[in-house]
């Protein structure tokens, strides 16, 4: 189980304080890792369970030189 959470504000980039405190709030929904990204009025909080590949996969996962950024739970197969 993992937490997710994002905000979008269109006043200006997020707080990271907000978006510490969604991940803090999501601790107990993944209590190993967590990650927080914020780009232009988008911001992505993740916390993870590791349970398969417990060394790996950072979240929120970020494609380089772009603006692009997920946050997901589940497998990816293929």
């Amino acid at each position: 189980m993992c937490g997710i959470a994002g905000i979008v504000d269109f006043g200006g980039a997020p707080d990271g304080r907000v978006l510490t405190a969604m991940a803090t709030a999501l601790k107990r929904r993944g209590p190993d890792a967590s990650g927080i990204w914020s780009d232009g009025p988008c911001g992505l909080a993740h916390t993870r369970l590791s349970i398969i590949d417990v060394a790996g996969s950072p979240q929120p996962m970020v494609l380089p030189d772009t603006d692009l950024a997920l946050v997901y739970n589940g497998e990816t197969y293929n």
